[in-house]
């Protein structure tokens, strides 16, 4: 986002001869970015509700729109409450990164104006009837004009990820069956011996 910042100014003088004369000035115009608004920072998973063990890909966009080049630009990520990041998963713009670390932070490319970098991997849930909460740290560095080389860094949005038990219990539940030659055929793989079938699913029915 660019800020316009120009002065214009009114003045009144009174001449020798006695006449008063009205004046205009104005200043030349400077602009100021924020870069809060002008590095766009979008994170998303693929998934919004998962089973503990199983695991979202988190898809981080950056997109540089500011007129500034952003340099030693670093990508870091806290580890989330009830999940882990996923080994080896980590890709760059498609190109794999097995070595990633998230707590020291990797590099990624400087981005051009309009320049847009792709991160993406995979978080695991740990612990089920959790709510996953994650966001990514973006740190760059931009060669101001007037104040020379200048350190930021920003966050992303806050995903969440519900996560569920990783087992169903099925307990007192009816489990349906269909029969084939008198045998049961279940629907599920496990099953109640209500009606003279094996527990799992080996013996006649009656």
């Amino acid at each position: 986002m660019l800020i316009p910042n120009k002065i214009n100014v009114t003045y009144g003088a009174a001449m020798p001869d006695g006449k008063r004369v009205l004046r205009f000035a104005e200043s030349n115009a400077v602009s100021t970015e924020v870069l809060s608004y002008s590095v766009l920072k979008e994170i998303r998973t693929d998934k919004t509700t998962v089973r503990a063990g199983e695991s979202a890909r988190v898809t981080v966009t950056l997109t540089n729109t500011s007129a500034a080049k952003l340099l030693n630009v670093l990508f870091t990520a806290l580890q989330p409450d009830n999940a882990s990041f996923v080994g080896g998963s980590v890709k760059v713009n498609g190109v794999a990164l097995p070595d990633a670390d998230f707590t020291a932070g990797f590099d990624l490319p400087d981005l051009e104006p309009d320049g847009t970098v792709i991160i993406e991997y995979e978080i695991k849930a740990l612990k089920p009837d959790t709510v996953v909460r994650h966001f990514a740290t973006l740190y760059f560095t931009v060669d101001d004009p007037e104040r020379g080389y200048v350190d930021y860094y920003e966050n992303t949005e806050t995903v969440e990820i519900n996560v569920i038990a990783g087992e169903i219990n099925v307990a007192g539940q009816i489990v349906i069956r269909t029969f084939y030659n008198n045998r049961c055929r279940f629907d599920c793989c496990r099953c109640f011996d209500f009606c003279g079938c094996c527990h799992f699913c080996g013996d006649f029915c009656y």
